[in-house]
């Protein structure tokens, strides 16, 4: 008798295309999983090629001078400070380091985490160059002195290296800056006064956060070059806050409320005077 197979031939069919699907859904997910890999791959290799894009940059020259009120301060020239004592000026040095500009957004823009000895006799050392990102630029802010981290390091090299005669011993630290010179008032052999500023432990902490507007926008443009002049008033040394008499005290070689005193004045000595 004749059976017919439809029934199986059904099943054959249907078992057939549920394996063709379920090998095309396998095939699928393999495909999304390449293509995720290869889409992960190129984000991590665009990632890797962004990281390795210089930002554009300009150069930047802060260049520091010196002065007795509005006159250039010259080795040797008398001047009169606001106490009414006359004084000439045989040495004059400082440190500045962490360097920033504050752009127009008012974020803080970090150019150098450097140590930089500004020394009057050493004409170089008055200008630092830098680079800055491309952007506008509303001030500037740069430490005065050396921090307690460094002065607590141990011996140090280049600006820091003791040999520069601005170290006193690895209990007092570094002198964060030091104003030398001969007044008729002066009661120390030769008429020399010495103030060596320094102090890094509580209460007398000497290095001072320095802010200087700017007297107008500083743009920053690629490759081109800006310079920013700096004055630094040595008067401030004697008055600007405190009443520092050099007939009363001629000397500061050591930390101390005379030491703090003379860092709250001259925190006051700069100001920006030109950009160009």
């Amino acid at each position: 008798m004749f059976f017919p197979k439809f029934g199986y031939a059904s099943a054959d069919k249907t078992g057939f295309l549920m394996s063709k699907l379920s090998i095309m859904k396998i095939t699928a997910g393999w495909m999304v999983l390449v293509a995720f890999v290869w889409i992960l791959n190129a984000c991590q290799k665009d990632k890797s090629r962004q990281g390795d894009v210089k930002p554009v940059t300009g150069s930047i020259t802060f260049s520091f001078d010196h002065a007795v009120f509005n006159e250039p301060l010259v080795f040797g020239r008398q001047y009169t400070n606001d106490l009414g004592e006359a004084y000439t000026v045989n040495r004059f040095k400082y440190y500045i380091h962490g360097i920033k500009l504050i752009n127009s957004r008012n974020e803080p823009v970090g150019l150098s985490e450097d140590y930089f000895l500004v020394d009057h006799e050493n004409a170089a050392s008055r200008n630092i160059r830098l680079t800055a990102p491309v952007d506008s630029y509303t001030s500037i802010a740069f430490i005065l002195g050396v921090d307690s981290a460094k002065n607590v390091s141990g011996a140090q090299t280049g600006a820091l290296d003791p040999v520069h005669g601005m170290f006193w011993t690895w209990a007092s630290g570094y002198v964060m800056a030091k104003l030398e010179g001969h007044s008729p008032v002066s009661p120390l052999s030769g008429q020399a006064f010495t103030l060596h500023v320094g102090g890094f432990k509580s209460p007398y902490i000497t290095f001072r956060q320095i802010g200087l507007p700017l007297p107008e926008n500083l743009v920053v443009v690629k490759d081109t070059s800006i310079t920013v002049k700096i004055n630094a008033d040595i008067n401030t040394w004697f008055s600007r806050i405190h009443p520092v008499s050099i007939s009363k005290n001629p000397a500061c070689h050591s930390p101390g409320q005379l030491a703090n005193d003379i860092a709250d004045n001259y925190e006051g000595m700069f100001s920006v005077t030109d950009v160009f």
